[in-house]
């Protein structure tokens, strides 16, 4: 219900599995550079797709019910170069990469999703500033794999929920479950408990811009306001 949350999963790899492995294969000196290389780039250089395997018009796909220009195994076509690097371009890099992580992180939260019967997914975190290659794979992925029944939700301000949850959660700002629950017949008392934590809000808007300083000082920066 409302106020109340569960982690229920996770992974290693992510944006920051990205990001490491770029600063590796590529020459770019900062994320959004690195988004700008894998724009350009083509992955199915990199990556072995199903029709790489069965051939693009072959009645096995039928069979099977997967697409030829689905990934069957990422960077899969460099295991079977004898020069893995020949022909290969770092945006090529850059994008099987990006592609990879973030079929990754869609499989988990489809999963996620399906075990606990969740309809709606929402994505946040700065790995998807600007970043439309991962926005637009993991709509499609989402609803691909749940066959149109989940969807996949973006946020405009992704990059500061981690940061604004842990400010709030230091707040203090004090609720009543019973508010939520519909037992009630306190309107008066529940239209004070809004305006306090409004209030509470207000006083304490000033700070919010020494918090949105990345994921990384997040917490710090909150625990030097309070």
């Amino acid at each position: 219900g409302p106020r109340k949350h569960e982690r229920i999963s996770g992974s290693t790899i992510g944006g920051g599995t990205y990001w490491g492995l770029c600063r590796l294969l590529t020459g770019s000196d900062s994320f959004s550079d690195v988004l700008d290389l894998a724009m350009k780039g083509d992955p199915s250089k990199v990556d072995m797709m199903v029709g790489d395997i069965y051939g693009k018009n072959s009645d096995a796909l039928e069979k099977i019910g997967l697409p030829s220009d689905i990934v069957a195994s990422s960077f899969g076509k460099l295991a079977a170069k004898q020069n893995p690097s020949e022909g290969i371009k770092e945006e090529d890099l850059a994008r099987a990469l990006l592609l990879m992580v973030t079929n990754n992180i869609g499989q988990v939260a489809h999963l996620n999703a399906k075990l606990y019967n969740i309809s709606r997914i929402y994505f946040i975190g700065t790995f998807l500033q600007h970043n439309v290659i991962s926005q637009q794979r993991l709509a499609y992925s989402i609803d691909y794999w749940s066959k149109g029944e989940k969807e996949a939700q973006f946020l405009e301000h992704e990059g500061y929920f981690g940061a604004l949850g842990a400010f709030l959660l230091n707040q203090g700002i004090e609720h009543d479950d019973q508010q939520y629950k519909g037992n009630s017949n306190d309107v008066d008392h529940k239209l004070k408990k809004k305006r306090s934590i409004k209030d509470k809000l207000h006083e304490q808007s000033m700070s919010l811009s020494s918090i949105f300083l990345g994921d990384g000082n997040a917490i710090k920066q909150q625990e030097d306001v309070v």
